[in-house]
C-alpha cells in the first residue's frame, strides 16, 4: 500500500468533487483502464447519456481523452475513454491555486478592512454604508465584529494549501525523475 499514493488520489477526489461533481470522480475512477462509455454506465447502474455528459464534462477540462472508431457494418462510433492522469494532476494544482489566490484576497479584506456582521452574514464596512448599516436579509443592524479569530482560520487554510502545493509539486518532479 503506497500511502502517498493514497493521499493523492484522496486529494484528487476532493478536488474534483468540490470543483465539478461527486458524480464526476466516480467516473473518473471507473477509468483505471479505458474504457467505453457504455461499460462505464453499465457497471455504474447509470443512463449512458448522464455518463456522456460527465465525460464531456471531463473531456472540457482535459482531464480525459477518447479514441474514436467507426464500426464498418453499422456506421457508428465507439468511444473508448481514458484518463490523463498528468492533466489531473495540473487540474488539481491549478484548483488548489485557485483557493489559495481566493483566500490571500480574503485575508486582505480581513486584515485591512471593518468587518461588519448580523446573524446571517458578513460584509464590508464599504457595503455596510450602502445598505444603511441594515442587513435586507434579517433586518438586523450590523455591528463591527471582531475577526481575529476569522484570521486564524484564513491563515490555517493558505498555510494548509500552501503545504499541500509543495507536496504535490515535490511528488510530480520526484515522479518524473524516475
Amino acid at each position: 500500500m503506497n500511502i502517498q499514493r493514497d493521499m493523492d488520489t484522496k486529494l484528487i477526489n476532493d478536488v474534483l468533487a468540490k470543483s465539478m461533481s461527486q458524480e464526476h470522480v466516480i467516473i473518473i475512477n471507473k477509468l483505471s483502464e479505458p474504457k467505453r462509455d457504455e461499460e462505464i454506465a453499465t457497471e455504474l447502474n447509470m443512463k449512458e447519456t448522464t455518463v456522456r455528459t460527465l465525460l464531456n464534462d471531463l473531456h472540457a477540462e482535459g482531464l480525459v481523452e477518447y479514441e474514436r472508431t467507426k464500426n464498418k457494418r453499422t456506421g457508428w462510433y465507439t468511444y473508448t475513454w481514458k484518463k490523463r492522469d498528468e492533466k489531473i494532476r495540473e487540474y488539481v494544482r491549478d484548483q488548489l491555486n485557485l483557493e489559495l489566490n481566493r483566500l490571500i484576497n480574503e485575508l486582505e479584506m480581513e486584515e485591512n478592512g471593518t468587518i461588519l456582521a448580523c446573524s446571517c452574514s458578513r460584509v464590508s464596512l464599504n457595503e455596510a454604508m450602502e445598505m444603511n448599516f441594515v442587513c435586507p436579509e434579517c433586518n438586523e443592524t450590523f455591528s463591527v465584529q471582531d475577526n481575529s479569530e476569522n484570521l486564524n482560520k484564513i491563515k490555517n487554510k493558505i498555510a494548509y494549501l500552501n503545504n499541500l502545493i509543495k507536496t504535490e509539486c515535490n511528488y510530480t518532479n520526484e515522479e518524473t525523475m524516475q
